[in-house]
């Protein structure tokens, strides 16, 4: 390694953005060609430190992680360099660190068992995701969740408002009582949102949610809303969340082309709910614990 490099690798780890200007586009096209050339061979070595590689692989997996502006550095035979030394500064460290007694010590030993874990688990989930969105998918396929485009805007056609609304979200109807007097009375909505709601992320709001369809607001309080006059208040309304206090913010008419793809998966998810309700016959559902119940 030549004196004068004191970069580590991870000194250079940046996100990497695709280069769109004409030169970058060219160096870009360099370093694939770059790639390819040198990847005539599987794993082909570039250079060894002790008992570890370093292969075409890692040098491109490791430039790929690096800055736009050094990428096109590296092109240049200076550049390839140094930065193949900033990969042997970080094999020799590694290499160090394996041969040392560190690798066996207590502490390293938790926290790889740590690590482990931790990656079993995202592995499962993201898989248990996949599986998943590809089932949700065949449905689609198989017609058994699609949604026809006259289908939305039949459904369109009914409901063809959004609107806006305000809520403080509490555990007790009393204290909901309490809020709403306070609010007629002309406290603040918001203030008392702020203050008082167990909904964090519309409280940081003052208790205003984003604006919903018909379908997009659960069913305890999506009726009474769309029934409600711009301005009204109303509660306390008991969910499974708790006891609501609901001010309705805006109403307006909405163009069917503009928002034809939230029509669309307001159908699929209702159609998808239906689906699933028909499977508990096959797959019964049962509440072991009590607290649940």
């Amino acid at each position: 390694m030549r004196r004068g490099v004191f970069f580590s690798l991870r000194s250079l780890l940046a996100k990497r953005e695709r280069p769109e200007s004409s030169l970058g586009k060219t160096l870009w096209f360099g370093l694939v060609v770059f790639s390819l050339a040198a990847c005539g061979k599987k794993e082909a070595v570039i250079a060894n430190v002790g008992p570890l590689s370093i292969t075409q692989a890692d040098f491109q997996k490791a430039l790929s992680e690096v800055d736009l502006g050094y990428q096109n550095y590296v092109m240049t035979p200076n550049g390839r360099r140094q930065f193949l030394d900033i990969l042997i500064r970080d094999k020799l460290e590694l290499a160090a660190a394996q041969a040392s007694k560190v690798s066996q010590s207590p502490y390293y030993l938790k926290e790889a068992s740590r690590i482990k874990e931790e990656e079993k688990l995202r592995l499962h989930e993201a898989l248990k995701y996949l599986l998943i969105q590809d089932w949700e998918k065949n449905l689609r396929d198989t017609r058994i969740t699609s949604v026809s485009e006259n289908e939305a805007k039949s459904y369109w056609k009914r409901h063809p408002y959004e609107v806006v609304f305000s809520q403080i979200l509490v555990s007790s109807p009393k204290e909901a009582e309490t809020l709403l007097k306070k609010v007629r009375r002309g406290a603040n909505f918001a203030r008392l949102a702020r203050e008082h709601s167990l909904d964090s992320g519309s409280a940081i709001k003052g208790g205003k949610m984003p604006s919903a369809l018909y379908g997009e607001i659960i069913p305890e309080l999506q009726d009474l809303i769309f029934q409600m006059r711009v301005g009204e208040l109303s509660g306390p309304i008991k969910t499974k969340f708790g006891y609501h206090v609901i001010r309705k913010d805006s109403q307006r008419k909405v163009s069917f082309e503009k928002y034809k793809d939230r029509f669309i998966q307001i159908l699929e998810k209702q159609k998808l709910d239906d689906y699933l309700q028909s499977l508990q016959k096959k797959f019964p559902v049962e509440i072991i614990d009590e607290q649940f119940k």
